[in-house]
């Protein structure tokens, strides 16, 4: 029978042990943030070769703004990547991240409908990978944690798939339970 019982204390996931990410995954943070700084950097210094007006107006604050802004960006991603953890638990996934905004998405093994690990061309390279975890009735992902080993990503998603399959098993092993239960009530009933 189905009891509902009133919890009386709440369960706290601030009291949930992290793993932190890859040791590559801060690599691999700074090395994207500097792919978008360098093509930004040559197109302003282009612009500034090539319109001498523009670069009169703005070359003392491109020169002190730049690399303030691109030292601000490695340090955030510093203390950005410290901050983010994965935790495996017996019946979910936790993951932490943010560091102004502070989030933690627990997502249930038991909601889990797909699962995907995407790898990137400097992902491959660093030997990374990108675990991405869709529930029911979801068009994106719901859980998308990015900085994990290749290899913890194909553990996480086999664990998950045995912990789904595990739990096929058992509902059917009620359901058939349930089914001679009652198939029993029915001939004492006839």
């Amino acid at each position: 029978m189905f009891e509902n019982h009133q919890l009386d204390v709440l369960p706290q996931h601030q009291q949930i042990v992290y793993k932190p990410l890859a040791d590559k995954a801060l690599l691999h943070a700074q090395l994207n943030w500097l792919l978008f700084y360098l093509p930004l950097t040559a197109i302003l210094g282009a612009v500034c070769f090539f319109n001498q007006e523009f670069a009169a107006l703005a070359q003392t604050s491109l020169l002190i703004g730049l690399p303030i802004i691109l030292v601000l960006s490695l340090g955030y991603n510093v203390v950005s990547m410290r901050l983010k953890g994965i935790a495996m638990r017996e019946h979910d996934i936790a993951y932490r991240k943010g560091v102004i905004w502070q989030q933690v998405t627990i997502l249930p093994f038991s909601r889990v409908q797909h699962t995907e690990i995407h790898r990137g061309p400097l992902e491959r390279k660093l030997g990374l990978a990108s675990l991405r975890l869709y529930s029911a009735g979801g068009m994106s992902a719901d859980l998308n944690i990015s900085g994990l080993s290749h290899d913890d990503c194909k553990n996480i998603r086999q664990y998950i798939q045995k912990y789904t399959e595990a739990r096929q098993v058992s509902n059917n092993t009620s359901n058939q339970a349930g089914d001679s239960v009652l198939a029993t009530d029915e001939s004492l009933n006839g």
